[in-house]
């Protein structure tokens, strides 16, 4: 207990002692009460792309005079849209000095974000806020309005730009595009079309083409296909302007330099046929060839049954201006009697004739999900005068078929890929299944020695005499047929070429209307016995028509 007493006498003896010491006072800070303002270098600032990187202007403050030292302050120079108090503004930092400036590409894109126009001045708010490091004691300076005239900094560049097409390097790339980032400095969501239009119409109808890169190639191809679009007569030069319009999420439109391409197009031919005394037609009808690739048009092909010891040719269009023979231009002999493969490149003039092997069958039939693929789904009927084509009119349901011979996969037929939709193609042996996508009872053909077949509808199984176009868009409008070209090897398939004014259009049989077909698409569609005319625009186009199954096309 004694201890205890002791204890408490020397702590409250230490007490009194501290309390008689005299304490240092805790610091106080004297808060600034200095008025803060800016001011500007200059008050209006236009420059080019090329001095991105140059401080175009500057601004200078007072001291705010904190107590912890300008080392410890600092200054945001805030820029906004004159007259909205800003409510959006963009901004940059500084520290422990008395001024800042912005470069050429920050204010340029501060004029853009706050909705200004390339080459258009556009009034900016501009103020300075001051504070210690800590943020403390903020201090908002005097409002400074600055006029901004933004640059454009988007430049396209070209490959090349005069290409001269050929039907022969047609898969080629004619030139390639180039252009750099646009709105320098915009951090924002950026979008890019490249334009173009004929030459020297100031883009009233320009072509738009969205745009995920910086750089796009065409190929003479493509080239080729904007040229005559544009009226570029093939074998002459005529210009086609192109451009880059870039636009930022603030909706700012910024357009690029106009880069002119000279092309020189050639004849995109969109018929290729054989004719002569071997072919199914004589010399009087062209067979029509046809285009495996559409990204390859120089490339023809088609099976014909020739005749041994005659001769043919190659023509476009259903015309002797433009034909192909041997390399010296004569006819080409046809040795032996059959079925052959005819490749033909419209570009070069090389050909070539394969006989194809072919077997007469017992039977041939349509085998698939129908049926769980077990068994025919039903048998077709051996042609009377032709013992390669089979035709049948049989009900099928939605899914995939194919056709085989003798109820064996020994030989069977589908496409070449994939598993084809259209009412009409050409299959090859053991090829990928065909797609039936809408259930209903069809007209059925199939050539087994071609691959030509389609599936026609039921009320059009009729080979007509003549077919031909007639309406306000023919050259005997609705009075008179102009006569299409019936294909020799197939008595379903017809085509011409016809040079068609705006207006209207119906396809019909044997100069009568009791039998006529039309429909609302075009170019292209699949008419249907006395559907609506069908609305042309205006050109020379080869016309291509199935009477079975309404497929049609007008390629220009």
């Amino acid at each position: 207990m004694k201890r205890a007493w002791i204890l408490i006498t020397v702590i409250a003896s230490m007490a009194i002692t501290i309390s008689c010491e005299k304490l240092e006072p805790t610091p106080q800070f004297t808060k600034s009460d200095v008025s803060f303002s800016v001011t500007a270098a200059v008050t209006s600032v236009a420059v080019a792309a090329k001095d991105s990187l140059v401080e175009v202007i500057s601004f200078t403050w007072i001291d705010p005079q904190y107590s912890v030292g300008l080392s410890q302050s600092k200054f945001r120079l805030i820029v906004g849209a004159a007259g909205k108090e800003f409510v959006s503004f963009s901004s940059k930092d500084f520290s422990g000095v008395l001024s800042g400036g912005l470069l050429a590409k920050e204010i340029n894109a501060m004029a853009l974000k706050f909705g200004g126009v390339i080459g258009q001045p556009i009034t900016l708010d501009v103020k300075t806020v001051a504070s210690q490091v800590n943020n403390n004691e903020q201090k908002n300076s005097n409002v400074l309005q600055v006029v901004v005239t933004p640059y454009g900094d988007v430049t396209l560049k070209a490959s090349s730009t005069s290409v001269v097409c050929t039907a022969a390097t047609s898969s080629q790339v004619g030139t390639s595009f180039t252009w750099n980032a646009a709105f320098n400095g915009y951090s924002g969501v950026k979008m890019y079309q490249l334009q173009y239009a004929k030459g020297g119409t100031s883009f009233a109808a320009p072509t738009s083409v969205d745009m995920s890169t910086l750089t796009k190639s065409f190929t003479q191809l493509e080239l080729n296909k904007i040229a005559l679009t544009y009226g570029v007569s093939a074998g002459t030069t005529g210009p086609v302007d192109f451009r880059i319009k870039a636009t930022n999420e603030s909706g700012t439109l910024l357009y690029s330099n106009v880069v002119t391409i000279s092309i020189t197009p050639y004849v995109a031919y969109n018929s290729i046929g054989i004719i002569g005394d071997a072919t199914p037609g004589g010399w009087g009808t062209d067979t029509d060839l046809r285009r495996p690739d559409l990204d390859k048009p120089t490339e023809w092909t088609a099976i014909v049954y020739l005749i041994g010891g005659k001769e043919v040719k190659f023509r476009a269009d259903d015309d002797w201006a433009t034909n192909w023979g041997t390399s010296s231009g004569g006819n080409i002999p046809v040795s032996t009697t059959g079925y052959y493969k005819v490749d033909f490149n419209a570009g070069s003039g090389a050909y070539a004739f394969t006989l194809v092997s072919t077997t007469v069958f017992n039977s041939v039939g349509l085998i698939g999900a129908q049926s769980n693929w077990s068994t025919e789904i039903a048998t077709l009927t051996m042609d009377p005068t032709n013992n390669q084509v089979w035709t049948g009119t049989i009900a099928l349901t939605v899914g995939e078929l194919k056709f085989r011979a003798n109820q064996d996969w020994g030989y069977n037929w589908g496409i070449s890929s994939g598993a084809a939709k259209n009412l009409s193609g050409y299959g090859v042996n053991n090829g990928s299944n065909i797609s039936i996508a809408t259930a209903g009872t069809y007209f059925i053909y199939i050539n087994v020695a071609t691959g030509d077949y389609f599936f026609g509808k039921t009320n059009s199984k009729v080979a007509y005499t003549d077919i031909g176009i007639i309406g306000d868009a023919t050259p005997g409008g609705w009075d008179n047929d102009t006569n299409l070209t019936k294909n020799p090897s197939n008595p379903y398939k017809w085509s011409g070429k016809l040079t068609l004014s705006a207006g209207e259009a119906k396809f019909r049989a044997d100069n009568d209307w009791a039998a006529n077909w039309g429909d609302a698409s075009f170019p292209t569609g699949v008419a249907t016995s006395g559907g609506p005319n069908i609305k042309v625009t205006a050109g020379t186009y080869q016309i291509t028509f199935n009477s079975s199954t309404g497929e049609y096309t007008f390629a220009k």
